[in-house]
């Protein structure tokens, strides 16, 4: 009977120890990164997508942009494949992509999306998206070049060879 107990005890210790674990590798798959770009965050994206955790970074990045007095979101998807999409399905992330958007400008901050990969880019076309209506980019380097101009921001090299 004690073993038993025990037994208990210790797969109630290690089901909270998944949790965790599970919580470390969501933030560490959406970080949310400060910007050299003034008033900008960066979230570069990674791994497979649920609906569950598509929910938890939209939530994330709307809780930073506060916190960070964001005027500028860029989400980067050159991490996720169309594989890893599947588990949320094309659909969906269209439409959490609006909401993602929406809810950014409704707070007066501009999201910007880059990395989309073409098969990802016809799969959101056939799925309905709209692309005059996202901001995008094909890198993270040309959305932050686009982002830079915008704000009237040039990089200067100091090295002098």
């Amino acid at each position: 009977m004690q073993e038993m107990d025990e037994l208990k005890r210790e797969n109630a210790i290690l089901k909270e120890k998944i949790k965790d674990y599970e919580k470390l590798i969501d933030e560490l798959s959406a970080p949310v990164i400060p910007s050299i770009i003034p008033n900008t965050i960066l979230v570069p994206l990674m791994g497979k997508l649920t609906t569950q955790r598509f929910s938890r970074i939209q939530n994330i990045i709307l809780l930073n942009i506060q916190n960070q007095n964001a005027d500028t979101v860029l989400i980067d998807f050159t991490g996720i494949s169309v594989d890893e999409v599947d588990a949320i399905g094309i659909s969906q992330l269209s439409h959490g992509l609006f909401q993602i958007k929406t809810s950014l400008k409704l707070m007066g901050v501009e999201t910007i999306f880059v990395g989309f990969s073409p098969q990802f880019s016809q799969g959101l076309v056939q799925a309905g998206v709209d692309a005059k209506k996202l901001n995008t980019h094909a890198t993270f380097r040309t959305g932050l070049r686009y982002l830079m101009n915008k704000k009237g921001l040039e990089f200067k090299s100091t090295i002098n060879i």
